[in-house]
């Protein structure tokens, strides 16, 4: 497994836990409508900072207060948090029990940001405790007292009983984003100034002494107003919406505005201060509050400026990685191509119209507070241009609608440095396609259908990049796509030998990492700690996967961004993509089963990811050890992180399933894919040790058996036995995961005991090899053959030695070359002559492990239904480490080879391990995401053939360049008739097949397969149960095709000094393309060659001299695949007439 696996690995943290049962009497709150007023119950403070330093108390808290003289029941409601930065529903839920007395307090314990602070004073019966779930941050959120159990949306909550939005809270009641009551620190909550409830927080809340189950501070007793600082706009600009905030009195307020700039105007009941500036001027401007209480006034300066002139958005861009007018007030103009006024983004790209600029982008990304203009709306802009993340863009901005009409922008639809081609050498990489790129930021891309784009990291949300910012476990809704390729990138050492074709890796390196882009959801979202919004991409049946194209209905934005260069959508994308949005192809009802593979016998291998029976909390209930878990968003456990016992084997205990429940959602996947396999000997690897926990060697594999027998008929499956004695190494040399074989009865039959490799040093640090003979069942022993599963050492950890296979590949070396050895020493032992190789090797391909198998004689068995397909994807690049290799007596059996693609191409969050990770359920009891590794299945004739065969076809066959090659063949073998097919193949380029009929075929490859040449080309038969393979040979020789020129000199009577023009076409036999060149001879003129365009091309050969006749020879001088042609053409030129002029 790769060397950064663990962190790939990584489970989402916990976000929510369960609450703390409490009695309480009954009485009940019916449900409030949005943001409605309370008079039952209120948040009545909450403290964001404890256990900072210099915290008052080590945790944070929320306070209720009941208004009414009654307890009120809290079950059935929940305190629920949003983050600022996010939208949609919360992400943190506390589920609240008990009571609230009447006319009393109950406070809500949440998390701590360490250790200082006292405890915070609760009352029994009347507090509970949501530590390390309600963990609000100190700059800003909303909090909500929701009258329900369930995620909501707090922005448009419709079961509100209060709620507080402070700070730079997105949704505060009665206020705008960004402008909650403030003022909160290490020693002040934010609490309610009186027991009205007004729906404004900035009325009901202030910073303010806390005060856990008490009545909060006297709030001041005169209404005071905040001093808004200074202002500015641009005439004719709307100006973003200025809320004047007050605080203290009876709530009751008015507000009161003079000397406001012209064109703008103040709501007195709300104190929102809106317009379009009209005149430059800096007036100062009194503000005013009054409530029954008194009156409060502040001034300050408002400075309306005439816009800037307008510069376009490729001058603000300039040629440079940034611009040159950073910190600059701009103005510009342009069409909006993208809008994100949720999720985080906050802002719209806008690009100008018309012919592309040189060296310069014609977009740019528009920042400010207000309504964002729809996608297509011309605007003008003024705001100061800023670098920030790789992205120029013009922050504090305001806009208008630019009349009449820009225009349309016209999309691009290439990404520069895409589109070069293998081997990749010709590929920019670093800075240089950062050049290549900067030129185009912020502009917007619509991909044609003969750009293909496709699907190359679906893991969990963060693609890799190679920047080293890859986000650990971090799901950032994003996708990573192979733009300008219709395949999924592929691993460098999956193709070529690190070390012989360094060269090549580099190259492959190089191209991958020109066609990796990020494909974003238009948010800056982190799904895994904001799990109460939808994932973007993805539902329970809509699913992206690796090698799925991706299209593109309407435009993306291409930018840079924390060094990762990204596509954005036109908007926002949640959960499916709306039809506007790039569409993912549905690839999943095409892999529902595993291809036929032949054979009487199937044999699979599948890593079934630590399936561990002993769960976590089994585990440290008995005593043998402690755990630390991943948790879902509610904290309940689902997988374990560490288990161990510190005194002598941290680490080393259960990997797999926290508790039962978990455990029966990953077997219930497991054997939902290895009954649809239906393989008769199954390999598996990261199996249970079952010993390491005090019980049976075996007790793991055979509840797997014992789960598979109920889904299909008792007896179907049975597992091969531990071996016992010298043949099982001693408990303290194994490790925690192990191999093994389930096979089915009815099909095979065990030859003789199971055998692990013991005592080899070369196994310190991995699975030793699991050693067992199988026959057909009903077939005598003589008829057995090996196989032997392996589990490698991974690429996780280890020294690494710089060869680019990853680390500890030397211990990998070493297990090849023990695993030959064990081989040998088997077969021999046993009796068989055919043995298989099976399981996880960690390496790819073409790396040393494989490599010195192959040199022992061993060849891969890779899928014959499509060689394209890799078990594994890592880092968004495709390859095999899991594999079967064949010696040559077993791969003579061999019938065929399937990769079934069901989870190496999934996404981690379809996995067991993720379960209500986030509100989009994506678990379902199907075989997809079953582990991370796909499994491969492998058809073998278990019955060693008998008959030779002897194939014929003609020794040599020509054909004409265009036209089919037919080639019959005849298959005899004494004493049998040859069944199965025949495949005609160039090198390792199958060229046609055919399926045998009678003991004949016909192969035919198709026209212009082959380009005109001689070729000896493998007639290959694959064999079958009775016969054996066998091949011969044919020279095969493609002759050019004909060809033939038409001209014309669409001049009737030319005279003399008339321009020679000649209008030639040439056209292939059957209507092939003619390329290349023609030759015009005029006799007593020049020859003049000129090149074709499409078959056609205008000659001029000078002019008509002399009168009479003339011939015109005209020459197509052939190409790779068209001989040459000739025609002529007979032409009477006239005198020049008197007094007349040149033609």
């Amino acid at each position: 497994m790769p060397s950064s696996r663990p962190r790939r690995r990584a489970r989402l943290s916990a976000l929510v836990t369960g609450a703390l049962a409490l009695g309480g009497a009954p009485l009940l709150l019916a449900p409030g409508s949005a943001e409605a007023v309370s008079a039952t119950v209120l948040i009545n403070e909450v403290y964001v900072n404890g256990g900072s330093a210099g915290a008052t108390y080590t945790n944070k808290y929320v306070e209720l207060r009941n208004l009414t003289g009654e307890d009120i029941a809290l079950s059935g409601m929940s305190i629920q948090y949003r983050a600022p930065g996010t939208t949609g529903a919360s992400g943190i839920i506390t589920q609240l029990t008990g009571s609230i007395p009447a006319h009393g307090y109950y406070v809500v314990v949440g998390g701590s940001n360490g250790a200082n602070g006292a405890a915070v004073p609760t009352t029994t019966g009347a507090s509970q405790s949501a530590t390390g779930s309600f963990n609000p941050g100190g700059g800003g959120g909303t909090v909500a007292l929701i009258n329900g159990s369930t995620s909501v949306d707090l922005a448009t909550l419709s079961n509100s009983v209060d709620k507080l939005g402070y700070g730079t809270s997105n949704a505060p009641e009665g206020g705008a984003s960004g402008a909650g009551p403030t003022g909160n620190s290490v020693t002040m909550s934010i609490g309610r100034t009186s027991a009205t409830d007004t729906d404004v927080n900035t009325d009901d809340f202030a910073a303010q002494t806390p005060t856990p189950n008490a009545d909060n501070p006297t709030a001041s007793a005169t209404v005071a107003l905040t001093n808004p600082g200074p202002q500015s706009g641009y005439v004719g600009y709307p100006i973003a919406p200025l809320q004047l905030v007050a605080s203290g009195g009876d709530g009751t307020r008015s507000y009161t505005a003079t000397g406001l700039p012209a064109g703008l105007s103040l709501d007195p009941a709300t104190g929102v201060v809106t317009g379009t500036p009209t005149t430059a001027e800096a007036p100062t401007v009194t503000v005013g509050v009054t409530d029954t209480s008194g009156t409060d006034s502040e001034q300050f300066t408002w400075t309306i400026s005439a816009a800037p002139a307008s510069s376009a958005i490729a001058t603000i861009q300039g040629t440079g990685s940034a611009s040159a007018q950073v910190g600059q007030r701009v103005a510009t103009q342009g069409v909006v191509t993208a809008r994100y006024p949720t999720g985080g983004l906050n802002g719209f790209f806008v690009q100008t119209p018309g012919p592309d600029t040189a060296n310069a982008s014609d977009a740019i990304f528009v920042q400010g507070s207000g309504t964002y203009p729809d996608v297509g709306t011309s605007v003008d802009v003024v705001g100061t241009v800023s670098e920030s993340f790789d992205l120029t863009r013009l922050t504090g901005a305001v806009w208008r609608a630019h009349t009449p009409s820009l225009g349309a922008v016209q999309y691009k639809t290439v990404i520069p440095g895409t589109d070069c081609p293998l081997p990749g050498d010709t590929c920019l990489s670093g800075a240089t396609l950062d050049t290549a790129r900067e030129v185009v930021e912020g502009e917007a891309f619509q991909p044609a259908a003969s750009n293909p784009w496709t699907l190359t990291d679906v893991y969990d949300g963060r693609p890799y990049y190679g920047t080293g910012d890859e986000g650990g476990s971090s799901n950032f809704g994003e996708l990573g796509v192979a733009a300008e390729s219709d395949q999924a990138l592929v691993a460098p050492t999956e193709l070529f030998d690190a070390q012989t074709q360094a060269v090549q890796v580099t190259n492959r390196t190089r191209w991958n990492d020109a066609h990796r882009i990020v494909l974003d959801d238009g948010t800056s979202t982190n799904y895994s700690t904001v799990s109460g919004s939808a994932l973007p991409w993805m539902s329970k049946d809509y699913v992206p996967r690796v090698g799925a194209s991706v299209t593109f209905p309407g435009p993306v934005v291409l930018y840079k961004d924390f060094g990762v260069w990204r596509v954005e959508p036109s908007t926002p994308v949640a959960g499916v993509p709306s039809s506007t949005q790039p569409q993912l192809e549905q690839t999943r009802a095409a892999e529902a089963a595993p291809a036929p593979v032949g054979g009487d016998v199937r044999l699979a291998t599948f890593n079934v990811l630590n399936f561990f029976p002993t769960t976590g909390e089994e585990y440290v209930g008995n005593g043998l050890g402690v755990c630390t878990y991943y948790d879902d968003r509610q904290a309940h456990h689902i997988t374990t992180r560490n288990c161990g016992n510190p005194s002598t084997d941290s680490g080393n205990g259960p990997r797999g399933a926290a508790n039962a429940d978990n455990l029966a959602r990953q077997q219930t996947k497991i054997v939902s894919a290895i009954t649809t396999a239906d393989a008769d000997i199954v390999s598996l690897e990261e199996l249970e040790n079952s010993a390491k926990f005090g019980k049976s060697r075996d007790f793991a594999i055979g509840q797997l058996v014992d789960a598979l027998n109920q889904a299909s008929a008792p007896g179907t499956w049975a597992y091969a036995p531990s071996p016992t004695g010298a043949d099982l190494p001693p408990i303290g040399d194994e490790d925690v995961i192990r191999t093994g074989f389930i096979y089915q009865p009815a099909a095979v039959s065990l030859v003789g005991s199971s055998r692990i490799l013991v005592g080899s040093a070369a196994f310190a640090n991995a699975r030793e090899p699991l050693a067992q003979a199988f026959k057909k069942t009903g077939a005598p022993d003589s008829a057995a053959f090996t196989v032997i599963v392996n589990h490698f050492k991974s690429k996780g950890s280890g020294a690494d030695d710089g060869t680019g296979q990853g680390n500890s590949n030397p211990d990998r070396v070493a297990q090849a070359n023990a695993l030959v050895g064990f081989a040998n020493q088997f077969k021999a032992d046993r009796g068989t002559d055919r043995v298989f190789l099976v399981g996880d090797f960690n390496a790819y391909s073409h790396e040393d492990p494989v490599q010195v198998l192959e040199t022992a004689g061993y060849a891969a068995v890779d899928s014959t239904t499509d060689p394209g397909e890799e078990t594994y994807n890592f880092d968004g690049q495709i390859g095999s480490l899991d594999h079967v290799f064949a010696n040559a007596p077993a791969k003579a059996s061999v019938t065929g080879a399937d990769v079934w693609p069901i989870n190496g191409y999934e996404s981690v969050l379809y996995e067991y391990s993720r379960y209500n990770a986030n509100i989009t359920d994506l678990y379902d009891a199907g075989p997809f995401r079953s582990s991370d590794h796909s499994p491969e299945i492998v058809g073998i004739t278990a019955t060693t053939p008998v008959a030779q065969a002897t194939v014929q076809s003609p020794p040599a066959v020509s054909v004409t360049y265009g036209q089919p090659t037919v080639i019959p063949v005849q298959v005899s073998a004494a004493g049998a008739a040859p069944t199965g097919t025949v495949t005609v193949s160039l090198g390792a380029a199958t060229l046609g097949t055919g399926t045998l009929t009678g003991g004949r075929t016909t192969v035919t490859i198709p026209p212009s397969s082959l380009a005109p040449g001689t070729y000896s080309l493998t007639v290959r038969y694959s064999g079958d149960g009775a016969v054996q393979p066998a091949s011969t040979t044919t020279t095969l020789s493609v002759a050019k095709a004909a060809s033939s020129v038409e001209a014309d000199t669409k001049q009737d009577k030319p005279t003399v000094g008339d321009k020679i023009k000649v209008v030639v076409d040439v056209q292939g036999a059957g209507g092939l393309p003619a390329t290349g060149q023609v030759t015009v001879v005029v006799k007593g003129g020049r020859d003049v060659t000129a090149t074709l365009v499409n078959g056609s091309v205008v000659v001029k050969a000078g002019r008509y001299t002399k009168p009479g006749k003339r011939t015109v020879v005209i020459t197509y001088l052939g190409s790779s695949t068209l001989e040459a042609s000739t025609t002529t053409l007979k032409v009477k030129v006239k005198p020049k007439t008197k007094g007349g002029g040149r033609g």
